[in-house]
Protein backbone atom coordinates (compact mmCIF):
# COMPACT_ATOMS: atom_id res chain seq x y z
CA UNK A 1 0.00 0.00 0.00
CA UNK A 2 1.52 3.63 -0.87
CA UNK A 3 0.04 6.58 1.22
CA UNK A 4 1.32 10.18 0.75
CA UNK A 5 0.39 13.10 3.10
CA UNK A 6 -2.62 14.96 1.72
CA UNK A 7 -1.54 18.53 2.45
CA UNK A 8 -3.69 21.55 3.51
CA UNK A 9 -6.80 19.72 4.14
CA UNK A 10 -8.84 21.10 6.21
CA UNK A 11 -12.20 18.25 6.28
CA UNK A 12 -12.22 15.92 8.83
CA UNK A 13 -13.89 12.69 7.75
CA UNK A 14 -15.51 10.40 10.01
CA UNK A 15 -19.35 9.37 10.75
CA UNK A 16 -21.92 11.43 8.73
CA UNK A 17 -19.12 13.58 6.73
CA UNK A 18 -20.94 12.88 3.57
CA UNK A 19 -18.16 11.18 2.36
CA UNK A 20 -18.34 6.72 1.26
CA UNK A 21 -16.27 5.33 4.03
CA UNK A 22 -14.53 2.22 2.72
CA UNK A 23 -13.12 -0.74 4.97
CA UNK A 24 -9.27 -1.35 3.38
CA UNK A 25 -7.22 -3.57 5.36
CA UNK A 26 -6.87 -2.13 9.11
CA UNK A 27 -8.08 1.26 8.83
CA UNK A 28 -11.01 2.60 6.79
CA UNK A 29 -10.58 4.81 4.13
CA UNK A 30 -12.98 7.91 2.56
CA UNK A 31 -13.96 8.50 -0.84
CA UNK A 32 -13.01 11.92 -1.79
CA UNK A 33 -12.81 13.91 -4.91
CA UNK A 34 -11.88 10.44 -6.46
CA UNK A 35 -9.65 9.60 -4.10
CA UNK A 36 -9.25 7.85 -1.19
CA UNK A 37 -7.82 9.80 2.32
CA UNK A 38 -7.40 8.06 5.16
CA UNK A 39 -6.34 9.19 8.79
CA UNK A 40 -2.54 8.69 10.14
CA UNK A 41 -0.79 10.24 12.72
CA UNK A 42 -2.48 13.44 12.90
CA UNK A 43 -2.91 14.07 9.59
CA UNK A 44 -4.39 12.60 6.27
CA UNK A 45 -2.75 10.12 3.36
CA UNK A 46 -3.64 9.83 -0.46
CA UNK A 47 -4.40 5.96 -0.48
CA UNK A 48 -3.78 4.00 -3.42
CA UNK A 49 -6.47 1.46 -2.31
CA UNK A 50 -4.03 -1.16 -2.87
Amino acid sequence: MTCHIHENHPHVHGENCGHEAVKHGDHVDYLHDGHRHRAHEGHWDECDGK
